[in-house]
């Protein structure tokens, strides 16, 4: 499944091309100007005493930039769900999101898993941005008759779960190249095991490739993500470390349907790794899903998506779905401020 991925993406980054951009500006005409506003609070105050240049359609000294209906412009980061877009906060900008992941659905258990994050983020300079951020954690596993003694309970509880960041440095602008390029590094150390609920203690690292594009302005952007994630765990009485990887592609894309409000859809293909090395192969996962997304006053925004388990299996077996290395449901909720 996931050979269809690739060429998916290629297909979404030749639209993007200087010969397709060429002809959405042909079509487009005046409405193909910059959107995003300035975050920096002396930079925007600067920009607005400045006298209007009475160019059609772009009031400089409001910045009123007409298409998306909103100052900010369209923003990619958290435009697309699981899969993230290459746009980073300006210098000087800052933001504080709360990110919700809930997973549900295993093949031995009753299974309910919420992990959370807290961030304050930061921009260094225009192409560099970093977060720190808090993390807490919520398992409820119940194992099923058929599978007793196979994987152990853990009761409904919530608790303070480590410490993360995120670091994004963006090597190729959207609006200037013909794709957009950024690398995303999200390390943390967490205090239980994010797959079976049990504390002990976790050193992991997601990172990803990003490549992005607006196809046409304002309307229509897609994403394309190469993603491993590195985990290192031992839980708690037990001696020996475990180490696991999980390496993937996501492909994404969405369309605004009414002003500042998006509607998508995103597929993800994964496999799993017992070693960080990706030589012992655990099973793999294909999800696809719908996306939303939203701003709200300016600067609050919102993100939301669900992916659905509908391809894999687990090494070895003859079972349709890998519902012990992944879960049939997950979902990604976001919310943010920007001042």
């Amino acid at each position: 499944m996931s050979k269809f991925i690739l060429p998916l993406a290629y297909v979404g980054l030749l639209a993007a091309s200087p010969a397709s951009a060429q002809f959405f500006e042909e079509k487009f005409g005046n409405e193909r100007v910059e959107t995003r506003d300035f975050r920096n609070p002396e930079v925007k105050r600067a920009a607005e005493a400045r006298p209007a240049d009475g160019h059609a359609g772009h009031n400089h000294a409001g910045h009123n930039h007409g298409a998306g209906g909103h100052e900010h412009g369209v923003e990619t980061e958290n435009l697309f769900g699981f899969t993230l877009g290459s746009d980073v906060d300006p210098a000087g900008s800052k933001a504080v999101a709360i990110e919700n992941i809930m997973r549900f659905g295993k093949r031995e258990t009753r299974y309910t898993a919420l992990g959370q994050k807290i961030e304050f983020a930061y921009g260094i300079t225009d192409n560099f941005s970093a977060s720190l951020s808090l993390l807490g954690d919520y398992h409820r596993i119940k194992e099923k008759p058929a599978f007793l003694g196979a994987v152990g309970d853990v009761k409904g509880r919530y608790l303070f779960n480590g410490f993360g960041g995120e670091m994004r440095y963006r090597f190729l602008d959207r609006k200037t190249s013909p794709f957009g390029l950024t690398l995303h590094l999200e390390p943390s150390l967490a205090f239980s095991d994010e797959a079976s609920g049990l504390k002990g203690r976790k050193y992991g690292s997601e990172n990803k490739l990003i490549f992005d594009q607006e196809i046409v302005k304002d309307k229509l952007f897609m994403a394309f993500n190469l993603t491993h994630e590195m985990e290192v765990t031992k839980e708690r009485g037990v001696g020996a470390w475990e180490r696991g990887s999980t390496v993937g592609a996501s492909l994404a894309a969405t369309y605004q349907v009414l002003p500042n409000i998006f509607l998508g859809a995103e597929t993800r293909y994964l496999r799993s790794y017992d070693a960080l090395r990706l030589k012992t192969y655990n099973g793999d996962a294909w999800y696809v899903g719908p996306t939303f997304s939203a701003r709200f006053a300016e600067s609050y925004w919102i993100s939301v998506a669900y992916s659905g388990l509908v391809g894999g299996h687990a090494k070895g077996s003859t079972q349709k779905l890998d519902l012990g290395n992944f879960e049939r449901h997950q979902i990604r909720l976001k919310a943010g401020m920007e001042f």
